[in-house]
């Protein structure tokens, strides 16, 4: 069969297809909420601020753009070399997650039949952390200087973000890995 021709969805039942189908749905909401907090953010904290002598932050062409000619690449590199947000492992399993996003998102059609759900719990599981360590992060920088809520004793350590709240309530109410298991 060539590229682009669809397999007839007479290969997959009901719940394969609606389970497939929610699969690739969490894949691409699990990409966005990931991606939220890594390029916007940095590229707003550099946009019209002039830092002054002495200042770990010099420009976001120098600090971010000079790591990697894709900008993408570039802030996650930021993150985990200059910021420490992440480390490699969270990297990998970001980008891990990209690759496969961009295969779900513009191959999805050839790909119904060949998804196999359950050969993605360990990515999910490496995104689950890496997300939380980039909500936390994101989190701490936008609310941890507020002096009302430093003498409040936050442990900043477990605080989540909002984009890690809404992939934690989506996989609790999704689990579309563990329905399988069950069967």
């Amino acid at each position: 069969m060539k590229k682009g021709t669809a397999v007839p969805l007479v290969a997959l039942t009901e719940e394969e297809l609606t389970r497939v189908l929610t699969y690739a749905g969490l894949v691409l909401v699990a990409f966005e909420l990931v991606k939220s907090p890594i390029v916007r953010p940095i590229r707003e904290f550099y946009s019209n601020t002039k830092f002054g002598a002495g200042m770990p932050f010099k420009s976001f062409e120098r600090d971010v753009l000079s790591r990697h000619r894709n900008e993408f690449e570039a802030c996650l590199m930021y993150l985990r070399d200059f910021m420490e947000a992440i480390d490699s492992e969270d990297m990998g399993a970001i980008q891990a997650l990209r690759t496969h996003r961009n295969e779900v998102a513009h191959d999805l059609a050839n790909r119904l039949h060949l998804l196999r759900v359950d050969s993605y719990a360990s990515l999910l599981t490496r995104v689950d952390k890496a997300l939380f360590k980039l909500s936390n992060y994101r989190t701490y920088i936008e609310l941890g200087t507020d002096a009302e809520l430093r003498s409040k004793g936050v442990d900043w350590e477990t605080v989540k973000g909002h984009e890690y709240l809404l992939f934690e309530e989506i996989r609790r109410k999704v689990r579309v890995l563990e329905t399988h298991a069950a069967d």
